[in-house]
């Protein structure tokens, strides 16, 4: 019909005009002798940052046109499902990163301090302007606070005593 097809792409979502080419699940779908492949799962695959899925585009959807009219989809199912990637990917890729800082923490250099320094800081959190929470300041007084008792336990079971040298 000379348009991009974005919801009957979909075995959820198919018309019986058209037929599917994958699924809007987790995992493929079998369905008779037919299988439709997870188009997250495809996704998922790609070494790709978030919004920038060039390549993804053009092997799976032939185009990045077709891949911008797929995301700007008016169905909600289809934009909260791809959101849900994106966000899914950010966060993997984050996980990533921190682990690779966490073996570099490790490291006998001045890369390594700077590493451990980054995890202490917690530089990977979000930073929210202006005062924190009531929730925020509260889980950090909670932190805090199971970190001293954390803290008193190990002193106390390896027999170490804090000693005040005012008295």
């Amino acid at each position: 019909m000379g348009r991009y097809r974005t919801q009957s792409l979909f075995w959820e979502m198919r018309d019986e005009s058209m037929v599917p080419v994958w699924c809007m699940k987790d995992y493929d779908l079998v369905k008779g002798n037919k299988t439709y492949p997870s188009l997250k799962n495809i996704y998922m695959s790609y070494e790709h940052v978030p919004g920038f899925e060039y390549d993804f585009a053009l092997d799976n959807l032939g185009s990045w046109d077709h891949w911008l009219k797929l995301c700007n989809d008016t169905t909600p199912q289809i934009k909260d499902m791809i959101k849900g990637w994106r966000d899914e990917l950010d966060i993997r890729l984050k996980a990533t990163g921190i682990k690779t800082i966490m073996k570099h923490s490790l490291d006998d250099d001045p890369k390594g301090l700077q590493a451990a320094k980054y995890l202490v800081d917690k530089g990977y959190a979000v930073k929210k302007a202006g005062r924190p929470s009531r929730e925020d300041v509260e889980r950090e007084l909670k932190t805090d606070a199971r970190a001293v008792r954390e803290q008193q336990a190990d002193m106390d079971r390896i027999g170490l005593k804090i000693v005040n040298g005012d008295k």
